[in-house]
């Protein structure tokens, strides 16, 4: 279990950051070619906000998996013991069922919709934009069912995984 979150943790802290630093180069550019050499990039508004869309949604998946998302936790502090196990493993749960409901069943039907809509800038399907919902998902399940064995295995604590 360990193994498989840390490697997730690897890649996704890796693939968010070579995304940022690509997008600080694409904004970068647009804002050379803008002002000095008065010719506007028309490709690079696209790729930032595709790029965007793809870091915004992998650093979910990556936050939810350290368990640092932000949460309301005036009730959960003050349990202890088996009741503060069992609303851990409730928050994860129900992270399971936004995940599978909201992201991977509508990411999946968004992105099946939108595979035949061209992004006309970028010269590829839209629905490569709304795959990132259903990945995230999958991530954020994964991470979830792992904090919960580790949280039930005592392996964690109260707030962020600590690895």
């Amino acid at each position: 279990m360990l193994r498989i979150h840390a490697a997730m943790n690897f890649v996704l802290k890796y693939l968010c950051c070579l995304l940022f630093i690509s997008m600080v180069g694409v904004a970068s550019w647009q804002v050379i070619a803008r002002y000095l050499l008065n010719n506007p990039s028309t490709i690079s508004e696209a790729l930032l906000r595709f790029s965007l869309v793809w870091l915004s949604m992998l650093a979910i998946a990556y936050v939810v998996g350290q368990r640092e998302h932000v949460s309301l936790t005036l009730l959960t502090d003050r349990l202890t013991g088996r009741w503060k196990v069992a609303s851990d493993v409730l928050t994860e749960i129900l992270f399971i069922l936004f995940a599978t409901v909201v992201l991977i069943y509508g990411g999946v039907k968004v992105t099946s919709n939108s595979m035949l809509q061209m992004y006309p800038l970028l010269g590829i399907a839209k629905g490569y934009l709304y795959l990132s919902l259903p990945v995230s998902g999958a991530l954020i399940i994964i991470y979830c069912l792992n904090n919960c064995a580790l949280i039930i295995k005592k392996k964690v604590s109260t707030r962020s995984i600590t690895l």
